[in-house]
């Protein structure tokens, strides 16, 4: 097998058939006068962690080794964002910046690796939700290296890598695996899928096998206009998120490839993979031992740090899991840390955020667990606040989407916002998270109007404060150019919570004083008023601009049985 062994610098060996490659294919003879120019300028400067930002591969893995080649460290940024930059700065010697000049003069040969010294740590939202750094050493590297030459053998490869190498699992299985193995490798624009494809042509043309190095977020997105058979990858990886069976069986088809899953952490490294589309169990990586602890996953791994190395000492995960005799099933996150698009963000700190603007009385962020990955979040606001129309809610969203900007990814701000009086509790005030998911249920049934929750004066009457969704089915050709609510849909509606929402109301018998007295149209919030008497529940539809609809559904009673 054509690997050598992190500890022993492999980019300093002289790999067979790296030259077979266009110019924008990275290999360790072409990085090395650039390596070299790193190492000069980094001469007489301080020691220690260096911050390290920079989203060309090839100018990240010079950078990187000559940290590593001179007794240095790298710290890497999740994001150029200028908050997280100056959040960092402080907890450095020293930032990688710019392009430094040829090296003029003979060098120092580099320093040899200490597999115990610190090669890289990363930057991470906690499980605490606040930011955390977590430190890797060349020795927990360098095991999950072996660990994956073992499993996926690189030979006569190119290694194409869709996902950012600033996080743990693009640095390592786009960065350090085709390093070890002496293979040409590539990012950048290898995101996109025509990019891509050409890159896969290019190996082709070289007679070389691909990994493809993916997420479910790119996956999710590949195009079927494009011909993948022509030029298919051998293996593709996946990790950073869950990857939808679907879009698993569908990439397996498209691209002719088995689709490897990875399930790990920054903090953990690998821990299990799967192939989904042959099942769903995950079969822990070699060494890593796996049990449960109170419904959560613990484990032992080589790749864990070293004070996690000693015997009975178990990491604890805060996913739930259910132990099988082939491996384990994953049930979910205990914590409130989650992904989206692959990348780690704590849902806390988006709360925490959103109630910094004044008129925000609180917030709750919503994993929905949607093929897309995006988050929902729930706003609880003023009466007076809440936006009645569709422009206002659109103006509402952008100006919290604005203020978020300025301290998140633009991919971890939520997508699906829905504005409260107040955020749905039980009755021990605790979050009710079946209503709170309620609030989002019109996303999967375009038939129904976005509850947005409901308030009781008595056992016989009720206010459900309702909003109309763009994407509602029955405003198709109603009419066109001006789409408005249909005054049979607004009646099916009333029948419909009066059902759910009194205790047997009686057999419906019809609908009677029925009147409409202004339109509804989409993006507009009403208050669907409802009241129950011995023989019919009255109902009607208001909103700042008056009274939109009313009528009264007559029951079936003794009285008219007999």
């Amino acid at each position: 097998m054509n690997y050598t062994p992190l500890i022993q610098s492999p980019w300093r060996t002289e790999p067979k058939n790296e030259h077979d490659m266009p110019d924008v294919w990275c290999s360790a003879s072409r990085l090395r006068p650039h390596i070299d120019a790193w190492r000069a300028w980094l001469q007489g400067r301080s020691m220690g962690r260096w911050l390290l930002f920079e989203p060309d591969p090839a100018a990240f893995t010079a950078a990187l080794l000559a940290l590593w080649e001179t007794g240095r460290s790298a710290v890497l940024a999740s994001d150029d964002r200028s908050e997280t930059l100056a959040r960092l700065v402080s907890k450095v010697d020293g930032r990688i910046e710019g392009v430094p000049s040829p090296a003029a003069a003979p060098l120092p040969a580099p320093v040899d690796i200490d597999a115990q010294a610190e090669a890289v740590v990363l930057y991470t939202s906690g499980s605490t939700g606040e930011p955390a750094m977590h430190a890797k050493s060349f020795a927990q590297l360098a095991n999950e290296l072996d660990c994956h030459a073992q499993l996926w053998p690189l030979e006569c490869h190119a290694v194409i890598s869709q996902v950012s190498h600033q996080h743990i699992y693009g640095f390592f299985a786009g960065i350090l695996r085709p390093l070890c193995h002496g293979l040409p490798f590539c990012g950048a624009d290898s995101r996109y899928p025509e990019p891509m494809a050409a890159r896969l042509g290019e190996a082709q043309a070289a007679n070389r096998e691909t990994l493809l190095v993916s997420s479910p977020a790119q996956l999710s997105r590949l195009p079927d206009h494009i011909d993948w058979q022509a030029a298919p990858p051998s293996l593709v990886l996946s990790s950073g998120a869950p990857l939808a069976l679907t879009d698993a069986e569908r990439c397996e088809h498209l691209l002719g490839a088995p689709v490897i899953e990875l399930y790990g952490s920054t903090e953990t490294g690998g821990i299990a993979r799967r192939r989904q589309t042959q099942g769903t169990v995950w079969t822990p990586l070699s060494g890593v031992e796996t049990r449960e602890t109170q419904g959560l996953l613990e484990l032992r791994s080589p790749f864990l740090p070293a004070e996690y190395q000693a015997p009975n000492v178990w990491w604890a995960q805060q996913d739930r899991v259910e132990i099988t005799n082939a491996g384990f099933q994953l049930l979910g996150r205990a914590d409130r840390v989650t992904k989206v698009a692959g990348k780690r963000v704590s849902l806390s700190s988006i709360e925490r955020h959103l109630s910094q603007l004044p008129q925000v009385e609180a917030a709750h962020c919503v994993d929905l667990a949607r093929r897309d990955g995006r988050v929902g979040v729930v706003v609880a606001m003023p009466r007076d606040q809440l936006p009645y129309q569709h422009e206002a809610r659109r103006e509402l969203i952008r100006s919290m989407h604005t203020h978020l900007t300025t301290l998140l990814e633009a991919v971890v701000i939520p997508r699906y916002w829905r504005f409260v009086e107040q955020i749905p509790v039980n009755r021990q005030s605790k979050h009710d998270h079946g209503n709170i998911r309620r609030l989002f249920a019109d996303l999967d049934n375009p038939r129904i109007a976005r509850w947005l929750g409901e308030r009781s004066d008595s056992e016989d009457q009720r206010q459900i404060f309702l909003e109309i969704p763009e994407r509602l089915c029955y405003l198709d050709g109603h009419f066109k150019g001006f789409p408005l609510v249909p005054g049979v849909v607004l009646v099916q509606w009333a029948v419909e919570h009066a059902r759910s929402t009194f205790s047997e109301p009686g057999e419906f018998r019809g609908v009677e004083r029925l009147k409409f007295q202004k339109i509804v149209r989409p993006g507009q919030r009403l208050t669907l008023n409802l009241t129950r008497k011995a023989d019919s529940i009255s109902f009607s539809y208001d909103s700042p601009q008056g009274r939109h609809a009313t009528g009264r559904v007559r029951l079936v009673t003794e009285r008219d049985d007999g």
